[in-house]
């Protein structure tokens, strides 16, 4: 019922090779009833661009940065990367690779399973596996993933999707709408330019968005956070989205710009070593 184009990762010719985003599952194109879901939503590619990535594209936080004596830090899906000489980590600048880990891809009709395993990033480890799988005879798309610390230091971090969605490749405007399982708080609303239009918990656009013009929400469902639907839709195509998981957020944010709209549920994570840890997202599509 649905189709979906997905770029491997690939040390020297993959897609996408910058240091902020999970290189694995990126999917450039999404199908269903002759509605395209996902895409290019920027003006011009680079691999070594950190925002240059589509699809429900996700980023794990940093770890190890602010450990002291290390001279590398580990990014989840993406491998170690080598410190620069300032305080913070910056998830906008671009990191040297130092330990890119190996990729195994397995792939059938109706999945595709990545495996990313990296050793000893300044004592941690790790071996990730993402699954991108439709579901038979249902418009449905699954996320899964599952964690395990293979090294000797406790891995803690969080990870977000960004959900880079552009619903029928039409510009963002008054006829998108993205709905939160609880009301958004409106105190947590940077909105300069006055371009969102906030009801309850649905949020709307009052104009179109120009080139270059941007609005980001932080913290938007406040302390009542849930992993109940959100839905995202284009009004004038009839067509939307219904994003699930099968485990809790920790907070939610919103950012959306001319061509994308982009709820971003994060979830903490915590694995000591010699365990794991798995989650998933649940992707409904339709078109009434």
């Amino acid at each position: 019922m649905i189709t979906a184009g997905i770029y491997l990762p690939h040390n020297d010719n993959g897609f996408y090779r910058a240091s902020r985003f999970d290189w694995s599952g990126i999917i450039y194109e999404l199908k269903y009833k002759g509605c395209d879901y996902l895409g290019q939503w920027y003006s011009k590619h680079s691999p070594d661009v950190n925002d240059a990535i589509c699809g429900p594209a996700e980023e794990f936080g940093e770890i190890g940065w602010y450990d002291e004596d290390n001279a590398d830090f580990l990014k989840i899906g993406v491998g170690g990367l080598r410190k620069l000489p300032v305080e913070e980590y910056d998830k906008f600048k671009l990191y040297k690779m130092s330990n890119p880990g190996k990729w195994t891809v397995n792939k059938s009709d109706c999945m595709v399973q990545f495996i990313h395993e990296v050793e000893n990033v300044s004592g941690y480890s790790y071996r990730y596996t993402k699954c991108i799988e439709l579901v038979a005879g249902s418009p449905k798309l699954l996320i899964k993933h599952k964690l395990e610390n293979t090294g000797k230091k406790l891995i803690r971090t969080n990870v977000y999707n960004h959900n880079f969605f552009m619903i029928g490749h039409l510009p963002t405007n008054a006829d998108v709408a993205v709905k939160f399982p609880e009301n958004v708080v409106r105190s947590a609303v940077h909105d300069k330019n006055n371009i969102l239009n906030i009801n309850k918990n649905e949020i709307g656009f009052r104009r179109q968005l120009v080139a270059n013009e941007s609005v980001m929400l932080y913290g938007i469902l406040g302390d009542s956070v849930t992993n109940g639907p959100i839905i995202i839709e284009n009004r004038k195509l009839k067509a939307g989205v219904r994003i699930v998981s099968d485990t809790g957020y920790s907070t939610v944010h919103f950012w959306a710009s001319e061509r994308t709209y982009c709820p971003e549920p994060y979830i903490n994570i915590e694995v000591l070593p010699e365990k794991k840890i798995s989650w998933e997202f649940e992707y409904t599509f339709y078109v009434k």
